[in-house]
């Protein structure tokens, strides 16, 4: 009895269709997110990407410091170099150990940068098969897809894959320089001085930053699985992916200002625990996207039946 004079009094408050409604998204997206993540066993699939990620890093990172090695001159690349530094790592303290660990190396890189682009090519084709093939079957057994390819035709859309992020990497690092020259422009302009330059110019950086998160997951969800996805389901998941990667990412630097600050065992170390556990949390990140990215795409399929 008292059960319904609660849901009597809440229906005179608000419609009774919009709680329906309401209830339906919380057991659609939510609690079946759940179910989805212990399904597909979230954390044993993000280890498995993460370890790909860390067999892939090295040789990547090489190709690409060797290809923008013979655009920038060193200061200009070590600049961008910071920018994606403070971006991707989540505290600035273990980013500044990293720029100065970049700062002495970078010009002896830059002198054996034609070896260290075709030792980063010769591993990138050995290690972007277990990259991409991981994230692929992840992916396609989240989005279930039965499509199945030959091994070969697998191996040139691993290659395809590199390329385009190699390149997708060269050219966004021409977006700082840019912004950079946008900013020393709007600094001597007259109609900008009214304006907080610094404050805005943050902005704009970070505006950019999270475009680009968008636009990169964007391409791995719609491009990688062998099925073609809807864009818009792919925009989805990228949406959630970078929404959720820059919630975590603040929480994470959050967790590593208080916890690491307050243990001097870390030290030289830090670095290296910061990067494992972030590209780890990373990882997941990327699965519970793809599985927001299905949970619409299914939502979509269920309205188009109705009609």
């Amino acid at each position: 009895m008292l059960k319904f004079k609660i849901f009597k009094n809440i229906g005179s408050i608000i419609p009774l269709s919009f709680v329906r409604k309401f209830l339906e998204f919380l057991n659609h997206y939510i609690i079946k997110l759940f179910k989805r993540i212990d399904e597909n066993n979230l954390f044993l699939a993000g280890a498995g990407i993460a370890y790909s990620l860390f067999l892939g890093m090295i040789p990547l990172i090489l190709l690409v410091f060797s290809l923008l090695s013979n655009i920038f001159d060193v200061k200009t690349l070590q600049n961008q170099i910071f920018q994606i530094i403070d971006t991707v790592i989540p505290y600035p303290v273990y980013g500044s150990y990293m720029k100065k660990v970049i700062e002495t190396r970078l010009p002896e890189f830059v002198g054996y940068s034609t070896v260290a682009g075709y030792t980063g090519a010769i591993g990138l084709l050995i290690t972007s098969t277990w990259i991409f093939s991981s994230m692929r079957t992840i992916l396609n057994k989240i989005f279930q897809t039965s499509i199945q390819k030959n091994p070969f035709v697998g191996l040139l859309r691993d290659l395809g894959m590199v390329v385009l992020l190699v390149v997708f990497i060269t050219l966004s690092t021409f977006v700082f320089p840019i912004m950079n020259l946008i900013l020393e422009v709007a600094k001597t302009s007259q109609v900008m001085s009214s304006f907080n330059i610094s404050a805005l110019w943050n902005s704009i950086v970070w505006i950019a930053s999270i475009l680009i998160m968008i636009i990169m997951f964007f391409s791995l969800y719609y491009l990688i699985p062998y099925e073609k996805l809807p864009k818009r389901v792919a925009l989805m998941s990228a949406i959630w992916t970078t929404v959720l990667w820059e919630i975590a990412r603040n929480v994470f630097g959050y967790y590593i200002q208080y916890f690491f600050s307050s243990n001097a065992l870390y030290g030289a170390f830090a670095l290296i625990v910061v990067i494992l556990f972030w590209v780890f949390y990373s990882s997941c990140i990327f699965i519970i996207g793809a599985e927001i990215g299905q949970l619409y795409r299914e939502r979509l399929i269920q309205k188009v039946s109705k009609k």
